[in-house]
């Protein structure tokens, strides 16, 4: 393809999925927000997105690995490795809290990413805006609200559905990673050479499935 790169990107990480073509100005985008309906709804949304933009693959792929939800991840991650190799399209794998405090934008305090991470849990990450992007600076984390509160800071601007198992206001209200957010950040990357060997591009699990926990309960 000639001239300006276009991408496309999947964020399955949680309960809203999303997937973005960034062919026009603002992106085409697809949202999805039965439940965790990214099985079937992923690549409808793929093939209906290339379709408005008249294209048969983009120039390179975008997936959120993580963390979230385990099925949604495994949906994702699988579905943009695949694609990947079908298509033969550089693939780069972006950290999910690090799409989740780029839609924060730029602020002098740090940002802290808070993910409900369910059973009584919360996935954390404290990021400083730097260069454009948000850097990571501690995390990916997981623990209860009690364990995370001593790990970030408080004087922060926090954002993610993981603020109210911890008891704090959001500073923005209703942010979830979005796959637009995703698709930026590998843009960056993906205009200064950088792409991810498809086989390391996995879901960023930081802790046991349930199903797991549950085996190892009996042995």
């Amino acid at each position: 393809m000639e001239g300006t790169p276009i991408g496309l990107a999947l964020e399955t990480s949680g309960n809203v999925g999303t997937v973005v073509v960034d062919d026009v100005n603002p992106p085409r985008v697809i949202r999805f927000t039965e439940g965790l309906a990214h099985g079937k709804m992923l690549l409808p949304s793929v093939e209906e997105l290339l379709k408005e933009a008249g294209l048969t693959r983009p120039d390179y792929l975008a997936v959120g690995v993580g963390p979230g939800s385990y099925t949604g991840l495994r949906i994702g991650v699988t579905v943009a490795r695949t694609l990947a190799w079908t298509w033969e399209c550089p693939l780069l794998g972006i950290n999910s809290l690090s799409a989740l405090a780029y839609q924060a934008g730029a602020q002098r305090k740090p940002i802290v990413s808070l993910v409900d991470a369910r059973q009584g849990e919360v996935y954390a990450a404290v990021f400083r805006w730097s260069e454009g992007v948000p850097r990571m600076e501690e995390g990916p984390m997981v623990g209860a609200p009690e364990e995370i509160r001593t790990e970030i800071p408080h004087d922060a601007f926090f954002v993610g559905d993981g603020c109210s198992r911890m008891g704090i206001p959001p500073s923005i209200d209703g942010l979830v990673p979005e796959a637009t957010a995703v698709l930026r950040l590998a843009r960056q990357r993906f205009l200064c050479g950088e792409q991810d060997r498809i086989q390391t591009v996995l879901p960023l699990y930081l802790r046991n499935s349930e199903a797991e926990r549950r085996f190892e309960a009996r042995t």
